[in-house]
């Protein structure tokens, strides 16, 4: 294993999340874009929004969105500050 500066760490971590950012938020943008075109195509077929029905479409944009809501807590909440001091424990042995 190669021997990395302090500096050098934490830069490949700076860069880890902002790419674990960058893939939630293009994720999220596809999520509304199709949601937003499978609800226009219904309005325009049927005169209606449903977003509480579950049917085949529907549940699978409730299933997306839980995941999208689960990627977010951990990617925003569930903060990496415990790994990172974790790591820095290892790392000091």
């Amino acid at each position: 294993m190669e021997n990395l500066t302090k500096s050098e760490i934490d830069y490949s971590l700076a860069k880890e999340r902002v790419d674990q950012v960058k893939k939630f938020y293009a994720s999220l943008a596809v999520f509304v874009i199709v949601l937003a075109i499978y609800s226009f195509r219904n309005y325009y077929l049927r005169g209606e929004i449903t977003f509480f029905s579950f049917n085949k479409f529907s549940g699978i944009f409730w299933i997306w969105g839980i995941i999208l809501a689960v990627k977010a807590m951990k990617l925003f909440f569930l903060n990496s500050s415990w790994e990172r001091k974790m790591m820095d424990k290892e790392l000091n042995k």
